[in-house]
C-alpha cells in the first residue's frame, strides 16, 4: 500500500470507529432490543412513563409548594417562624427537569406519529443506521470500490462476501450481536 492508501485507510477507519463508538454508547444507554441496552421499551411506553413518573409528580409537587400551601409546613410551637420550603433553585431545577421530559416526549411523539409512524422500532432504526454508516464511509473513502451484497450461500442461508462480512463484523463490534443484516444491506446498496 502506498502512503496515500495508508492515509485513506486510516481516515476511513478513524471516522468509522468514532461514529460506531457513538452508536454503541447510544445502544448501551437507551432502551432498545440489543443485549447491551439497559432494557427494551417502546417509544409509546417511554412517553407514558415520563408522564406518569416525572411530569405528573413534578406538577403535583409544584402545586404543593405554592405560596398558599406554606401553612402546611408551619407548626404552632414554632411561634410563626416558617422556613422557606421551595427556593428559586429548587423550583428552577424542577422546571428544567419537567422541560427535559416534555421535550423528550415531543421527540417520541414525532417519531410515533411521523411519516414512518409505527413502522420502525429504535432497534431497527439503529440496525439500519449502522449499515448505512458502514456503507457510506466505504463509498466516501473508496469511491471506486464496487459494493456488492455478496453471493447467496444456500447451505448457510446467508449472503457471503467481503462487504457483507465487513458490515456484519462492524455491527457485531458496535452492538455485541451477530445478525445477517441482508435487509438493511439491500436497502443501503
Amino acid at each position: 500500500m502506498s502512503v496515500v492508501d495508508d492515509e485513506i485507510f486510516s481516515n476511513f477507519w478513524n471516522r468509522l470507529r468514532v461514529e460506531c463508538l457513538k452508536i454503541r454508547r447510544g445502544v448501551e444507554t437507551s432502551p432498545n432490543g440489543f443485549r447491551l441496552a439497559p432494557f427494551d421499551m417502546s417509544l409509546t411506553q417511554r412517553k407514558t412513563w415520563l408522564q406518569r413518573q416525572i411530569i405528573n409528580p413534578i406538577e403535583t409537587l409544584e402545586a404543593a409548594l405554592a405560596d398558599e400551601n406554606v401553612p402546611h409546613f408551619a407548626h404552632w410551637e414554632r411561634y410563626g417562624e416558617v422556613e422557606s420550603v421551595a427556593d428559586e433553585a429548587l423550583l428552577s431545577n424542577l422546571a428544567e427537569l419537567k422541560n427535559r421530559a416534555t421535550r423528550l416526549q415531543a421527540e417520541f411523539a414525532d417519531e410515533i406519529t411521523g411519516e414512518r409512524a409505527g413502522k420502525v422500532t429504535h432497534t431497527h432504526e439503529i440496525r439500519y443506521y449502522i449499515v448505512h454508516v458502514c456503507l457510506s464511509e466505504l463509498r466516501e473513502c473508496y469511491p471506486d470500490l464496487k459494493l456488492s451484497r455478496g453471493n447467496w450461500d444456500k447451505e448457510i442461508k446467508v449472503a457471503t462476501g467481503a462487504i457483507p462480512d465487513f458490515v456484519r463484523r462492524i455491527f457485531l463490534e458496535t452492538t455485541g450481536q451477530h445478525e445477517q443484516l441482508d435487509g438493511p444491506m439491500q436497502a443501503n446498496m
